[in-house]
């Protein structure tokens, strides 16, 4: 009868594609634990993949042990048909491709997350806790009309938002935004710190970097009570070209109304779509009316 443990059923032709995941990651395996080494990510120690050095350069060795493949793929982000897939090889531009988007979307708005600190960290989740977030999500899921002037500009500009379900403390969110001839998507995340909603976002790329702030409406039966319900939210970001000052505006976010003829989704779409043909409020448009009367509300308020 042998002896020990059963060996482990390896998974041929993975080996290289996840030494290829690792370098295009910037993650480090050798015996020295650089800054960048696999056992100082704290997301590899939350998938439950292998702390042992060992053990990881055995996978790269003779190919990913099955029974961690979905490990790795909740790591990277990636669908199982990338690493399995024998026509995809480990350097070609489809692989790469995908282990850099997912790259972007394991570090989507963490520079400015503030729960590192682990006081701070309790606090968030105190004022974020799911009860919380249902209210929330049920008070502003949606797809949202955006009107943005920037500050020393009379000139509107138009977007599109769509806040969804809760994630990691807060509610997700996406955008578009056509700033010239340029259309920025956007990923964000919402949260509540004592009376406001803090909204932390950035474009998809990670090279445009804001930070909006808006009273909590579910503290304040004014806002709670607008009908069309809208959200005005003041704006920090950097610059698409490089300026002495940081961008500052203001947002009015005005939610659709949902009629039945599509789902979320699908409105959205329909509202990036608009974006796109016409990026500038004009008074000619339908939605210069409701922004003209969310302004007289703001002056009265």
């Amino acid at each position: 009868m042998p002896q020990g443990r059963p060996r482990a059923l390896r998974l041929e032709g993975t080996g290289e594609k996840l030494y290829m995941a690792l370098k295009l990651t910037g993650l480090s395996w050798g015996t020295r634990e650089e800054a960048e080494h696999f056992t100082r990510s704290r997301r590899w120690l939350d998938c439950g993949l292998p702390r042992s050095v060992n053990t990881v350069i055995e996978d790269i060795r003779s190919g990913i042990a099955a029974e961690r493949l979905d490990r790795y793929l909740a790591y990277f982000q990636m669908p199982a048909e990338l690493f399995l897939d024998a026509a995809v090889g480990a350097y070609s531009p489809e692989f790469s491709c995908g282990v850099l988007k997912s790259r972007h979307q394991a570090r989507a708005v963490s520079p400015l997350d503030p729960r590192h600190d682990a006081v701070t960290f309790e606090h968030l989740n105190r004022q974020n806790d799911e009860k919380y977030l249902h209210d929330l999500l049920r008070m502003l899921g949606g797809v949202y009309d955006l009107a943005v002037r920037y500050e020393h500009s009379d000139a509107w500009l138009l977007g599109a938002a769509i806040i969804g379900e809760p994630t990691d403390g807060g509610l997700q969110a996406a955008g578009v935004l056509t700033v010239g001839e340029v259309s920025l998507d956007f990923h964000a995340r919402l949260f509540r710190w004592h009376n406001y909603l803090h909204v932390h976002y950035a474009s998809i790329d990670n090279q445009l970097l804001g930070y909006m702030m808006t009273p909590d409406p579910l503290q304040s039966i004014l806002i709670r009570h607008r009908r069309p319900f809208y959200m005005k939210l003041n704006t920090l970001s950097g610059n698409l070209i490089p300026a002495p000052e940081p961008d500052r505006s203001v947002i009015y976010a005005l939610r659709q109304e949902p009629d039945g003829s599509g789902s979320m989704s699908e409105v959205y779409n329909a509202r990036r779509d608009a974006v796109a043909r016409q990026p500038l409020l004009t008074p000619d448009q339908p939605r210069y009316a409701a922004i003209m009367e969310m302004l007289a509300r703001e002056r009265v308020l």
